[in-house]
């Protein structure tokens, strides 16, 4: 007969998902919805890469390339109506919120450590390849390196492929 324990059931109420957008990374966010508490709230998550002046050094270099203010803030409205349209159907019902998040940066587990910990995440999803060996070495693997990088429990979709 198993020892019984003490220790409470854990209650998600903030879970972060990220998405590329990819039929894959998708395959995460209906994870998410399902492992947050009724009033919890699920943080879809996007990661852009920074704007960066053109550098005329390069041999692509095109004067003009980095786009207005006001047409990378369209950009990123864009962006955050495409993370409000992956909401699944029935999350409102569960009484579930969404938060669409942006973050700028180059290195992406980075970029969600930083929103998991400025969010007060109980937890991350995301999809993984299920990459292995030499693919995983020369292609890299987001997901790897945040699950080495997160302080959280983190929930991986394979593919299914």
């Amino acid at each position: 007969m198993p020892p019984e324990t003490s220790s409470p059931v854990a209650k998600l109420e903030r879970v972060l998902v990220t998405t590329d957008f990819s039929e894959l990374a998708s395959l995460a966010i209906p994870f998410a919805y399902a492992i947050v508490a009724p009033g919890g709230t699920v943080h879809l998550l996007h990661v852009v890469e920074p704007v960066t002046r053109p550098n005329p050094l390069y041999a692509h270099y095109r004067p003009g390339q980095a786009p207005t203010p006001a047409e990378r803030e369209a950009q990123l409205a864009e962006l955050r109506q495409r993370l409000a349209a992956l909401v699944p159907a029935g999350a409102r019902e569960r009484g579930i919120a969404t938060a669409c998040e942006l973050a700028e940066g180059l290195d992406v587990a980075d970029e969600v450590r930083a929103v998991a910990e400025r969010i007060g995440a109980d937890a991350l999803c995301m999809a993984s390849h299920g990459r292995t060996g030499l693919a995983r070495t020369l292609l890299g693997s987001v997901a790897n390196d945040v699950l080495k990088r997160a302080q959280r429990p983190l929930l991986l979709v394979p593919s299914r492929s």
